[in-house]
């Protein structure tokens, strides 16, 4: 009879899809919501300047029901938009992180089940020590045809990444001096997105890489 428990590489592979499919669907959900926040900015509406009056309040004092409506909807969608990013933020730098500490291990002949990722008082990801503030170029990925493609994917999140894992409170609660700060909001906007592609890249890297250790098993 065959055993029902599944080995290790696919437990491992199915924890780094999981953060996979949790940044997709957070960076979705962000897109949403900065489309959803469009379409009630203000330069982009016609206000109607129609007032009305409280028989309770003073005859002076008048309400303008467009504005009011306008700046509850423009407050609620400007507090989703930025609950959204939070949720982006820290899920692209789990599937990043979380493939890398992967595939680190399994290069290394290590026999993980699942990713193991600590989370901070906060709730947000933590960055494990020997992969901050970004992933180190990985050997043993020389015959995978997409290894350029990922060595670029770390460098760009090695350009905009860095910075981005000290704001974010990983590791040092002060940015250091040597960052130069008139380039840190492009920087920090970027991230997210170049955690995602190199969660992408990484989680292929990990596929190929276990490679051999799927082939005795399908004996």
């Amino acid at each position: 009879m065959k055993s029902t428990t599944m080995p290790w590489f696919e437990t491992l592979t199915d924890s780094v899809a999981a953060l996979g499919t949790a940044a997709q669907e957070a960076r979705a959900a962000h897109h949403a919501a900065q489309a959803a926040g469009t379409q009630f900015k203000f330069d982009r509406l016609r206000h109607v300047v129609g007032a009305i009056a409280d028989p309770c309040q003073p005859s002076a004092v008048t309400d303008r029901p467009h504005d009011r409506a306008l700046l509850a909807i423009v407050a609620s969608h400007l507090a989703h938009e930025s609950r959204m990013a939070e949720l982006y933020d820290d899920a692209a730098a789990a599937y990043a992180f979380g493939a890398a500490w992967a595939l680190l291990r399994v290069l290394n002949g290590q026999q993980p089940p699942l990713v193991e990722l600590s989370r901070q008082a906060d709730g947000r990801t933590a960055i494990p020590d020997e992969l901050f503030p970004v992933p180190p170029a990985f050997k043993g990925l020389d015959t995978w045809d997409g290894r350029q493609q990922f060595e670029q994917a770390r460098e760009e999140l090695d350009r905009v990444g860095d910075l981005w894992a000290y704001v974010r409170g990983l590791d040092q609660p002060d940015v250091p001096d040597t960052f130069d700060l008139g380039d840190v909001n492009e920087k920090l906007a970027a991230a997210p997105n170049a955690a995602f592609a190199y969660g992408q890249l990484a989680e292929s890297a990990l596929a190929f890489a276990l490679l051999d250790r799927r082939r005795p098993h399908r004996r």
